[in-house]
Parts: structure tokens; sequence; C-alpha cells
């Protein structure tokens, strides 16, 4: 135990004072048991007084046993009495056997320092206190003269009630009937079902309330004696087991079905008869008060979890399926997974047995209450089940309102029964009523004032709620609440009669508020009531120190006459029978009923809330408030190197400096601005926001965990805006607000808020607009530039982990599915990418998916030659197609408009119609010659359109399948396949993806060519239209996507960062995203509406790299330069700062070698053509061709004075050359046996080297041609040597996977450096001859110290052989060359090193450390940026993945410096 709990002495200190505190309870409760009896009138079998005159029997001093003998005799005399007994007193009989549980032998174990022993306390505690009541009864009975003592019974029953309460309080959290075997299975299993399922323990019927819990939930039992035909009713149905499987108890507000369900919730948990038959296997009470009794997924796990507690064969069934992770998914997976699976698996082991502890009943109550009308949805799919699913021993209880699309989901469905609140019979509940209205105002029993009350309540029970709370939380006189009663209710004030059904209670909420607001001055009224608006406007329940700051109402000094200074808190003080204050300091209404009152000018009058007006001057609040509040750094964070999670002062700071007004402000905003009417205010104020302050914004949401909001609430605004105002720059600058939010929100810079600056608007593609602005008041963030094709890095990339061959959205813009390889359609969080649910069942690859119109159902084609039809919201399958054919592979799927058709073309060269309400083909579409890759439905479902290899596209009628057109691709059949073909969605336009790059547009009347576009370089595999039609996107084999302008034919935007085909774009339906699929195995999320494509092709070729491999590589003196040779026949000339390519120059066959003289005037070539040139890099003129070798030259180079040129070739010889004219052959030298493969000159030009495939090295006399020496050493052929600049050392590297270092001047092998697992192609010496670099056919670049061998630096990143490899002159940076056609630049100062988990780089840049345990993030890059691992930061290739280069330039503004990276306006 820590130092700060409560010391073991303490503790049995407490446990004396709570022992004497029940002694003293039970020897006062023996003194009242032993009184001697009062006379009996007379002596009567009857159950309740047999029971009160027998209690004296009772007494004793453990209150344990004094429990466990009233149980007992409770047992007895109800087997004395037999059927003498009425309902009330039956549930009397019931209630008390239970009681018998304080017998459990594990309570006389427990000691004082137990957990349980509290509750224990707790329970005797009650007993005592209600036992001596029930005493008190037993002395008065006798003397009362009622005839039938109605009136005591009920109070002995409201006893047992309380004594149940207790009981079931101390059950619930010592977890004494907690089923052994459950417990044993967790502690086996290793998990808990509570860690598993993640319950709602609020939504229990079992939850201990306290506090201002119980103002919201107010959950109690019937009042004795009330509803007795309804209860009887249900618990018959219960217990019957050839009933309906459907109970179903609809009622207006206010007619007391959570009373009802409560109560039959409580009768069957434990408290049953004996003859039940049934069990309560799980209850669930929906309320919108709170999160977890309001959503609608939280209501099978819990079912699930209670059941599995309380049924063994149930959690065994259950922990075997092993369907946990569907506790996050859809509700009709969780009924699938969670219960139909197990419980058929349990039931199948039970076999005919159907005995009682095989039955269970599942209670749901107020499914009008569960969010976002969620209670049609979970109907839906609760019905669906109990319909299509056999479940023997599960019966459903649920309540609701009678909102029409809940009572038509109902009755339309066979196995049920209904009850009706609003038809029990006007006697009946005034009855009841009047029995709960005399148990609740005792005092006014009898009394005028009770009859007007019972007169004007009517038959609601939430009226006669409202009044007793109005009455009771005053702590007023009785002759004063009498006064308020006579004020309120007297038949003078009453309205006449109506047959509103809400008139009773429009009438009561009308005096109330008369009766309040009749209190302020006149001049207040407005401020008042608006008070009572905002807190029925709010978005979630608020406090009423928010509303005050909100609405900015002046604090008061009420000169002591509250304790209070906030004017809200006196409007709710007086409101305290309609408005209550929770335990968290929230404003609640204690019913629904009251905010629809409001609402309603017809019913409400002068107390009206006018919604769009009150939303209005909420939404200025909102911005008034967010304007003088946010700031940048507002939780004053010190330093950008750490996460959020890893800053412990971080939640300090947010509650300090986030105020609760300024939460609700930010997390609130949009949800009023869209209630309200346009106004130009309102839309000069979002402007305004937008241009700065919005960062500030997101920096908030950030902090308070809901930065995933920030594109939903940007995206509901641009829609207001829109829809009401039309302003275009408005409605962009929204958008690309939007966007921005999604990049921020779903990547790993959120986790640090710093970063939102240093990270994503520092890569954030967009250089207009907005963005540029707000970069302005940043100059200090990292400078990420995306040289070429600007904007063009993705919003969300989710990673599906296999190839996507198909991408759809659902009509709502809320989930986007996935097809892939691996047979599976997956379905995503448009928002935040999470992966919502699975649709397993086919066996091929997934080739098509799409949703239906209604956003319901999903149908998806595939490779095994099946379509299937699922329901989305539960992941059912509801209908799979086989077609006779489709020659076993279904390629194209699509539903029409309404739903009712569904079309689908396959490998069999037919397109076939199906029904989707019976499943039967209609319509064989033949004429087609080759494979069918596409079809698609006109808007009126008339005609089909379908797109095939054999080069056409084709129009039928639906309804005969005749041919109305065929249009033919423009090209000949060998380039014409057509890929892809989509409709716009006026019906007038066809757009089709073509084999040969290209993508044309066809009038759908006639089926004629209207546009051709071209721009793509591989077959495009998908089109699509934009909503309204003005666009066309287009993905390809070229790993682009190109967005087009309808109108012009222009191409607006290519999208580059798929690293593989795109298979598949498609629009969002607002026209503002761009969603693809991709061979790569991802889904990526794009913004549409980004700057138009600048001069793409020219811009891009500017960096395009080599076409084959890379051969040979070389920096300039000056650094600046790097000229490269490859397999492509082109030597290249680089800007090394940008990647830009400054000159191509050609030569006929493959480049082996190429460098730059020292000067860098001219570049020396050799080729596979056995010709060395000599080039300007000026002009790009040839200046020499020197021929003379008769075979490939591997190997050219340029003494340091520029006047010779060295090569070396495969015809083993060593030629110099002059280098002013083309045959000015100097010398050739000669000895080697094999070919040359790499040349080198000593800077003084005296001494030339040269390594061969023979093995050896050797050293030569450039004056005389002799062999100086021979280095002989290594065991298979040379590669590469370079001679030190001092000339004192060689280096040499060879297919034997070793770089050997020998001494110049003696030939003495000095060291041999191993490391490379893979031949070694090229090594070089820096400058200062400090540093070997050599590169490997193990694809990697390995640094090493001259001096002592030591491997410092492995560069990863090419992925075939490193063929070349260079040092700058300073000795700072290399580059290499690779057979992957990548020339790679590393810089070892770079100032940042690549994170890196498992060999994949996270994207995380830190500041280089010599500690690994202490990690600094400077800065996220998203991989779709494509920054080169460090060291490496530019990467020059044809086919990386995309055709731009990032430049970074890291600040100082990072770190404790961090705040300097912003500039205030």
């Amino acid at each position: 135990m820590s130092s700060s709990g409560p010391s073991r002495h303490s503790l049995q200190r407490w446990a004396r004072g709570l022992k004497e505190d029940v002694k003293d309870c039970c020897k006062s409760l023996i003194c009242t048991l032993c009184e001697p009896e009062s006379p009996t009138v007379e002596d009567t079998p009857n159950f309740t007084r047999t029971l009160l005159k027998r209690l004296p029997e009772l007494a004793d001093e453990n209150l344990v046993k004094v429990a466990l003998s009233l149980a007992q005799l409770i047992m007895e005399i109800k087997e004395a009495a037999k059927d003498n007994m009425d309902m009330v007193e039956r549930r009397i009989a019931s209630t008390g056997a239970q009681l018998e549980i304080v017998g459990d032998a594990r309570v006389s174990r427990w000691g004082p320092n137990d957990p349980e022993t509290p509750w224990l306390g707790r329970f005797q505690k009650t007993l005592a206190e209600e036992l001596t009541t029930l005493s008190r009864l037993g002395r008065e009975w006798p003397i009362k003269q009622t005839a039938d003592h109605e009136h005591e019974k009920c109070q002995v029953a409201a006893v047992f009630e309380r004594m149940n309460d207790a009981r079931m309080e101390f059950e619930l959290y010592t977890d004494i009937r907690t089923l052994n075997t459950a417990k044993s299975m967790e502690r086996t299993s290793g998990h808990s079902f509570l860690n598993e399922l993640k319950p709602s323990r609020m939504a229990d019927h079992k939850y201990y309330l306290e506090g201002r819990q119980k103002e919201g939930l107010r959950r109690e039992v019937c009042t004795p004696g009330t509803r007795v035909r309804i209860l009887g009713h249900a618990v018959k149905w219960a217990n019957d087991p050839e009933s309906e499987d459907v109970f179903w108890m609809f009622g207006p507000a206010g007619s007391g079905k959570t009373t009802i369900a409560f109560t039959i919730a409580r009768r069957f948990e434990a408290t049953f008869d004996a003859d039940d038959t049934i069990t309560l296997g799980g209850n669930f009470l929906c309320s919108r008060q709170f999160e977890e009794t309001r959503l609608k997924t939280c209501i099978i796990r819990t079912l699930v979890y209670q059941l599995a507690r309380k049924c063994a064969g149930f959690a065994e069934a259950l922990n075997r399926v092993e369907n946990f992770d569907s506790i996050d998914q859809d509700v009709g997976t969780q009924l699938r997974d969670l219960l139909i699976i197990p419980w058929k698996q349990y039931r199948s082991t039970r076999g005919s047995d159907s005995s009682s502890a095989d039955r269970f009943l599942f209670l749901i109550d107020a499914v009008d209450e569960i969010e976002r009308q969620g209670g049609s949805e979970f109907l839906h799919d609760l019905l669906t089940v109990i319909h299509d699913n056999h479940l023997p021993g599960l019966k459903f209880f649920v309540t609701s309102r009678s909102n029409p699309e809940i009572v038509s989901r109902v009755e339309s469905f066979e196995r049920k029964q209904l009850v009706r609140l609003q038809d029990v019979e006007e006697e009946e509940a005034r009855n009841d009523i009047g029995t709960y209205l005399e148990a609740n105002l005792p005092q006014l029993k009898g009394a005028a004032e009770m009859d007007l009350i019972q007169e004007f309540v009517g038959g609601l029970f939430i009226v006669a709620a409202t009044i007793v709370r109005h009455l009771t939380l005053r702590r007023t006189r009785l002759s004063e609440r009498k006064a308020l009663i006579r004020r309120l209710f007297y038949p003078e004030t009453q309205h006449a009669t109506s047959t509103n059904p809400t008139h009773s209670l429009d009438n009561l909420y009308t005096r109330i508020l008369t009766e309040v607001f009749d209190q302020f001055p006149e001049e207040v009224f407005g401020e008042k009531l608006g008070v009572l608006h905002a807190f029925l406007c709010t978005v979630e329940p608020t406090s009423t120190s928010i509303v005050a700051r909100l609405l900015e109402l002046e604090l008061e000094d009420t000169g002591g006459f509250t304790d209070s200074t906030n004017p809200a808190d006196d409007v709710i003080a007086l409101l305290h029978g309609v408005l209550y204050t929770d335990q968290n300091h929230l404003v609640r209404f204690y019913h629904k009923s009251f905010a629809d009152f409001i609402f309603d000018k017809t019913r409400s009058a002068q107390f009206a809330c006018d919604q769009a007006n009150n939303n209005q001057l909420l939404t200025r609040h909102c911005f008034r408030v967010m304007t003088s509040c946010l700031r940048f750094n507002i939780a004053n964070i010190p330093s950008s190197f750490v996460f959020d999670s890893d800053n412990a002062d971080l939640q300090d700071e947010v509650n300090r400096n986030i105020s609760p007004e300024l939460g609700y402000a930010c997390q609130s905003w949009s949800h009023h601005l869209v209630r309200c009417l346009p106004f130009p205010v309102l839309f000069a104020v979002v402007f305004d926001f937008l241009q700065l302050r919005v960062l500030f914004w997101i920096e908030t949401m950030n902090l308070l965990g809901v930065v995933t909001h920030c594109g939903p609430h940007l995206q509901k605004a641009s829609e207001w805006v829109k829809t009401h105002e039309g302003d275009n720059v408005l409605t962009e600058q929204l958008m690309e607000t939007g966007s921005f939010a999604v990049y921020f929100s779903t990547s790993p810079s959120s986790r640090s808020t710093p970063h939102l600056y240093l990270s994503s608007l520092a890569t954030w593609p967009q250089d207009i607009g907005l963005a540029l602005r707000w970069r302005e008041h940043f100059p200090a963030i990292p400078d990420c530039r995306m040289l070429s094709l600007q904007d063009s890095t993705p919003l969300m990339t989710i990673d599906v982990g296999s190839k996507v061959w198909t991408v759809a959205m659902s009509p709502d813009g809320e989930r986007i599915a996935s097809g892939s390889r691996d047979g599976l359609v997956r379905i995503w969080d448009a928002q935040s990418g999470k992966q919502i649910i699975t649709l397993k069942g086919h066996t091929g690859q997934i080739s098509s998916a799409v949703f239906a119109g209604n956003g319901t159902q999903i149908a998806s084609g595939s490779g095994d030659g099946s379509i299937r039809v699922w329901d989305v919201r539960t992941a059912e399958l509801e209908m799979k197609l086989q077609p006779d054919g489709h020659g076993g592979s279904v390629t194209s799927v699509a539903f029409s408009k309404d739903g009712k058709l569904l079309v689908s073309g396959g490998a069999d060269n037919l397109v076939r119609v199906w029904s989707t309400s019976t499943g039967q083909e209609q319509t064989i579409l033949r004429g087609h010659t080759e494979y069918i890759s596409c079809v698609a439905l006109t808007p009126d479902s008339t005609q089909v359109i379908s797109g095939s290899w054999d080069g056409t596209v084709r129009m039928w009628g639906v309804a005969v399948g005749e041919e109305h057109w065929v249009a033919r691709s423009p090209t000949n059949i060998n380039v014409s396949r057509v890929y892809s073909v989509t409709l716009s969605s006026n019906g007038v336009w066809i757009a089709s993806g073509l084999h040969n790059g290209s993508i044309q547009v066809l009038d759908r009347r006639t089926g004629t060519v209207a546009m051709l576009l071209r721009g793509h370089t591989g077959h495009v595999r998908s089109v699509a239209f934009s909503g309204d039609g003005s666009r066309i996107v287009s993905g390809a084999q070229d790993a682009a996507i190109c967005v087009w302008d309808m109108t012009t034919g222009r191409k607006l935007r290519v999208l580059h960062g798929h690293s593989s085909y795109v298979m598949s774009v498609i629009f969002s339906g607002d026209g503002g995203r761009v969603i693809s699929g991709s061979l790569d195995n991802s889904v990526r999320v794009w913004d549409a509406e980004g700057s138009a494509e600048q001069d793409g092709e020219g811009l891009s070729a500017r960096w395009q790299g080599h076409g084959g491999a890379v051969q040979s590589v070389a920096f300039s003196g000056d650094g600046t330069r790097i000229v490269t040779g490859s397999r492509d026949k082109s030597v290249r000339v680089w800007d090394v700062s940008s990647g830009e390519r400054l000159i191509v120059l050609d030569h006929a066959d493959e480049v082996n070698s190429a460098m730059f003289s020292a000067d860098g005037t001219r570049v020396v070539s050799g080729s596979r053509d056995a010709s060395v040139c000599v080039w300007d890099t000026g002009t790009g003129e040839k200046k020499l061709v020197l021929r003379g070798h008769t075979s490939a030259v591997h190997s050219v180079a340029f003494t340091m004075d520029g006047t010779l040129i060295i090569s070396g070739s495969t015809d083993k010889t060593v030629r110099l050359w002059g280098t002013s004219t083309d045959s000015d052959e100097r010398s050739v030298l000669q000895g080697h046996t094999e070919a040359i493969h790499s040349v080198a000159v000593s800077i003084d030009g005296t001494r030339i080297i040269s390594g061969s495939a023979d093995k050896s090295v050797r050293m030569w006399d450039r004056t005389t041609g002799e062999v100086v020496m021979v280095l002989l050493g290594h065991t298979d052929q040379v590669n590469s040597i370079v001679l030190s600049a001092d000339g004192t050392q060689i280096v040499s590297g060879s297919n034997d996977r070793s770089v050997r270092v020998w001494d110049a001047r003696t030939g003495e092998e000095k060291m041999i450096l191993e490391g490379h697992t893979g031949p070694v192609s090229s090594v070089a010496f820096s400058r200062d001859g400090a540093h070997i670099v050599s590169g490997s056919q193990d694809r990697t670049v390995r640094v090493w110290s001259s001096v002592t061998g030591e491997e410092r630096l492995v560069i990863r990143g090419h992925t075939d052989t490193v063929a070349s490899v260079a040092f700058s002159m300073d000795g700072t940076h290399i580059v290499s060359g690779s057979r992957d056609s990548m020339v790679r630049v590393s810089d070892l100062n770079l100032g940042y090193i690549s994170e890196v988990v498992d060999d994949d780089a996270t994207g995380w840049l830190l500041a280089p450390s010599d500690s690994q345990q202490e990690r600094e993030y400077l800065m996220y890059v998203p991989h779709d940026i494509y920054l080169p691992r460090s060291p490496s930061f530019l990467v020059i290739s044809k086919d990386y993945p995309t055709p731009y280069r990032p430049l970074l330039k890291i600040s100082n503004a990072v770190g404790d410096n961090w705040q300097q990276c912003y500039i205030p306006s």
C-alpha cells in the first residue's frame, strides 16, 4: 500500500466504529421487534398480515441472521398461504426470499480490510432501517380499519423494494453472485470479458447512481400497486416459452416506459418467482444524457457481457469463438460474431434440454434515445437478425417512443407482441398515477390539493413526476406547497380541455415557466430566457459558467441572497423541476419533452426558442471567444522534440490555458453555424477566421484530443456557405483548410502539437491561396519544397496490406470501400482512415466493388466467378450470384440508381443484368468479342454501357438487350483495349480509359467521340466523372492520377505518389476529394481542388532520371554538379542542389564511365561502342571522339591538368589520349590478361593505376609505359581502383567482396575491409584521405576509416547493385549510381537522421545524437513526399516513384527554439 493510503490502525478503528454502528441499529431493532404485540382484530391467513405478525420471531443482534431468518420465514408463510396471495404479496415474497444471499459462506470470511466490507455494512444498515419500518407497520396494522389494507400492503412492498435495491447494490459491488465458472474462465484465458467487450456500466439497471447521476437517469421501479396489468402481461409473455420472440412497448414522451422497463429488469434479474421460467440475460437502458448510454455500438457488447456472466456455457462458447475484434464494428457484425455464433454453439451442446437455465431475456429501453436517430438503424439490424436466425431460449423486451420510422419497422415484423401505453384505459392510468402521487407526496394524501394535482395530470406520468420534483426539491413548508399548488392548478387557472395529447404537459411547462420568469424584472426577461434557450441549443450538456461566459453575462453581487454570482445559476435553480445539474456540473433536462415544448412556438408561445436565431447568436459568441482566446502555442509547449504524450506538464497547461468556454466554442461553432440562416456578418467572420486563426484552432483541437473532428467541421461549413452564399472564394478556402486539417489529423505529426507547423504546414504542398498566406507568418519552419510537379501529396494514405483493384465511396461520403487481391472487401472511415468492417467470403481477387444508392449495400465481383451483395451495416452476405459462365471471373459490377438492378461483366465476353430483389438473371447482352472490363448504368436504368478488351464501348437497352450503338477506339486493335467506362451524372457523356494511355469522351446519344485526352504514359485503368460533371479523373499504369477539365480538355492536375499501377479512381460526392487504389497496396485520398498543372510534362522531364542502369557517377570539382553515365546510352549532368537535369549527352551505346575535367568545362565518357568522347558541359557539344579500343571502354579519367585522358577497355589495354584532336592517341599500355575495369591517374600525372578481371592491380609509369608494380591478393576480378590524393595509398574493390588498401610506394597490402555481402563494384577516396567509400552488389554504400579500417556508415536505399560511388571534393557528399536506375546523393553532415524501425523509415527525422535513448524529433515528412532515407537527401530516377525532388532545409527554430518559427501579425 502506498504511503498516501490509510494506515492499518486507522482501518481497524474504522471497522470497529462500523461494528458499533451496526450493533446499535440491531439493538434498536430488537427492542422494537420485541415490544408486546398490539391486540389483533382477527387472525387471518393473509400473507402480509402473517408476515407482520411473526416479525418479532426474528429478533437477533446479528443482522445477517435476521436477513436469513426473514427469507426463511417468507418462504414458510408463502407455502402456507399458497394461492391466498395477490400480485403485490407475491412480489413481496419473491423479493424477500432473495435476502438469503447474505448467507453466502464468503461473507463470513470478509475482514475489515477487504474491499467488500463497506458494502456489507451499507447493506446491513439498510436492512436495520427497513426492518424497523416493517415492525412499525406490524404494530399499526391491527389498529387500521381499512377493509383490505391495500395502502399498508403497498408500504410493505415498498420496504421490500428498498431492501431489494440494497441487496442488488451489495451483489453488484461485491460480485458475490458472479458465476464461478465465468471467473475461472477469465483467469484461465488471461483476459476478462470486461476488458475485451468494453460494456457500458451506466446502461445496466444495477448501476449504482450516486449524487446527481440520479437526477439524470431517474431509474425507479413502479410504485407498488401501479402498472399491475401491463407488468402482468409482460411477465406472462416472458415466462411463456411459446410466446413471440419480441415484446415491444411503445409510448409517448412521459408515459412511464423506462420505469416499467426498469421494473421488469429488476423482476427477472434475481428476484424471480419460483414459477418463472426465464432470467434476465442482459439489459441496456438507453439515455441521451451520457455517451456510453446513447451509442448503438455499446448495446450488443453490453448485453453479451452480461449474458456471459450469467451463462457459463455461453461464456465458454464466446471464448472459443474469439471474435472480440467485432466490438468496435457495426451492430450487425456484433450481433453475428458476439451473440448468434456463440449462442448457437452453446445451444448445440444442450440438445433438447430447454430448462429455465437456458432461457434468457434481453431488455433494451428507449431505443429512440440512441444517438443521431440511430434507433431505427439498430432496430433494423436487431429485427433482421431475429428474423433470419432461430434463437431458441432468447427473448427481447424493447421500449421506444412512437417514432413513425420505428413503428413501421416493428409493425412489419411478425413474431412480436405490441403494447401501446397511449391505449391504456384512462381510468387505469389515473389510478396508477394517483397511487404514485400518494406514495411520493404522502403529506397531501386526502387533501384537496392532491385532487387538484390529479385532475391536472391526466394520464401522463411525466407530468406527475415533474410536479413531484417541482414541489419536493424546494425546502418549503407544507402550507407553502399547498399555496403553490392552488396557484398553479386551481381550476380557474386551467385552460380549456384539448384533444392534443401533450395538452397537460404543455399546460404544466407553461405554468412552471410563468411562475419562474414572473420573478424577474421585465428588463431582464429576455436575458434570462436567453439563458434557458442557450442550454437547450448547446451541442452537448453545458455548465452554467460556460453559458454565462458565452453570453457575456455579468457576474453579480447578490448581497448574500444566493451563493452564486453567476446569473445563469439563478435560472437553473428556479427551473429545478425541469432542469438539473449533474455531478460534472453540466445542465441537463429531465425529459426530452421539455426541449420539444420549448422549440415548438405553437406550444410554448412567449417562451419559445427560435433555433435559427439562437444558433446565430451562439455562432457569433463562439467566434468571439475564439478570436479573443486562441493564440499560437496556447499550451506553452517548451520543446518540439517530444511527443505530447511524453510531456508531463502538458495536461496541466491545457487545463490552465484552454478555458471551458473556449473548448466549447472550438468544438461547437460549426454545429451552430449550419443551423443559422445566412447572415452577411457570419460570412465575414468565417473568412477572417480562416486567414490565420484557424491554425491556432486546429492546434487547440489537437490538444483537446479531437483534431479528427476538424475536417468534418470545415466540410459542414463549406457546404453551408455554398448553399446559402455561393461564395466560391470562401467555399474554396474552407475546403482547402479542411484538406489541411485532414492532412494533419491523420498524420503522425499530430502526436506532437508543434508539428502542426514544423511538419504539416512545412510539407503541405499548396503554394497558393491560404497556405501561402499562412506561411508568411511562419518564415522559420523547415523549407520542404517539391520541385517539378507541385501540390501532389495525398491527404491520407491507407495501408491495405494487399494489392488494391477497386475503390468505392458511400453516398454520404463517410466510408471508403476497397477490394483487393486477397479476396477481401474492406470498409474504411473516410475521415480517420481506420478500418471499420471486413467482408469475407470471396476466394479470388476483388475486381470490382460498388455501393448501392442508399449506402446500406455493397456489391462485389471477384475472380472466383461470384457476385456478392452485402449489408454494410451488419457485414452479412445478403445475396450470392454465381453466373453460369463469366469465364470464371467477374470483372465489373454496377448498381442501378434505385438499387433494383445489378449489372455485371466478365471474362466470358458477356454482360448480365440481375434483379436484386430475386437474385435472378434478367438479361444477357451479347456482342463483345473479348473480356468485359467495365460496365455502367444510365441514371434512368434503361441503358447499360460496357467496355471491353475488344476495343469497343457499347450501349445496350436493358429491357430486351438490344445493342444501340458501338464506339470503336481511334487506334488499331492491338493497342485499343478499353479498361474503364464511366457516365456523367447528367447522363450526357461517357468517358473511357484506353490501352494506349488516352481517355476518349463519347456522346451518349450517338457514341461519337467528342474529345480525346492524352497525357498518361501507361494504360488508363480507371476513369470517373466528378458529381457536377465538370471534371474527369483518370488513373493509369504509369502510377499517375490526372484530373481533367471536361470543358476544355486541359489537364488540371497530376497527382503522383503511388509506386505501382493505379487501378481505380473516384471522386468524393462533393468533388473535393479523389480516392485512388493501387497495386502498391494502398488507398490514397487526395485534394481534388489544388493548383493547376504547370507545364507538367516539360517540367517533370527536367527532373526525370535515367531509363536504364546507372554505371558511372562523379562530382564536378566545385561540388555543384554530378555527371552520370547509363545503359540508356546517355551521359547526363545534374544540379546537386535541386536534382534538375542540366544537359543530356547521347552515345550510340551503353555508357560505362564518365567524369569531369578538373575545371568542370568538359566531360569525358567511355562507352560499350568502344569510343571515348569529350563533351563541352556548357553547350553539350561533342568535342572529340577518340577511337582505338577494339571493345567496350569500361573506365575513363582526366589528368589534373586536363591535357590527357586515360581509358581502360575489355580489349585488355590502357590507352592514353591527348585532348587536342580525335587521333591524338599517345600510348597503349599492355600487360593485363583480362578486361580492364577501372583506371586512375595520380594528381601529378606520373602514375597510372589499373584494375582488371585478371584479379590484379597494376601501377604504370606514364612516361615509359612500364609496369612499376603488380598488386596481387584479390581472389576474384578487380572492379574498381582509386589512388589517394597524396599518392600514398591505393584502394581496390573486387568480386571477392573485399576492399583492400595498399601502400602505393611499396605495394604492401595494408588492410582488408570486410563487411559487404556481395561483390564490390566501386571504391573512392575522400580528398583528405581520411575515408573510403565503397558500393556493392549487396545494394549498400559503406564508408570506412582509411586509418583504422572501421566501418563508419552504411547507406541503404538502392534496390539493386551499386555500380559506382564518388566523393565530392570537400568530402561531405557521396554520390552513388545503381542498376536500379537511381542516383542517390548523400550528405555526411545532413543535420538529421531518419528514424528507422524494423528496417523501415517511419517518416520522423531525428536530431543527430550519440544517445540512442533520447530521441529529439525534428519533423515528420510523409512517406508520400519520398524524402530519401538519411544520409541521402536527393534521389534522381525516372521511376522514383514521383518525378519530382523533395528538397529540405531545417532551420534552428526547432526544439527549445521552436516558438521562433512564428512571427505575429
